[in-house]
C-alpha cells in the first residue's frame, strides 16, 4: 500500500508542478516562459529516467543514478521557485519605483 500510495502523491506533486511552472510561464513575460520551457524540458528528461529505473527498486535490483536523477528533478523545481519568487519581487520592485517616480 505505502509503494502505491508514493506513486500516487507523487503523480499529484508532479501536476501541480506542471500547472504553478504553467501559470508562472503565462504570466510573466518570454524569458521567464522560455525558462520555464527549460526547466519543464529537464523535469521530463530526468522524470523518464527516474521512470525508467524504477522496476529496477522493485526487483532489488542496483539503481545506482535514480537518486541523482530524483534529485535533479527536486533541484530543478526548487530552483525554478527561487527564480519566480526573484521574478516577482523584481516586478514589485519595479511597480513601486514607477509609481513613486509619477507620483513625484
Amino acid at each position: 500500500m505505502t509503494d502505491i500510495m508514493h506513486i500516487v502523491w507523487s503523480v499529484v506533486t508532479v501536476v501541480l508542478m506542471l500547472f504553478e511552472i504553467g501559470f508562472g510561464a503565462a504570466a510573466l513575460g518570454k524569458r521567464f516562459r522560455f525558462y520555464s520551457i527549460a526547466t519543464v524540458v529537464a523535469l521530463a528528461v530526468f522524470g523518464m529516467l527516474t521512470f525508467w529505473s524504477a522496476p529496477g527498486v522493485a526487483a532489488n535490483l542496483p539503481t545506482p543514478w535514480l537518486g541523482v536523477w530524483e534529485r535533479i528533478n527536486v533541484l530543478g523545481f526548487m530552483v525554478w521557485q527561487a527564480v519566480l519568487v526573484v521574478t516577482l519581487l523584481r516586478g514589485r520592485e519595479i511597480l513601486v519605483h514607477s509609481r513613486a517616480s509619477r507620483a513625484a
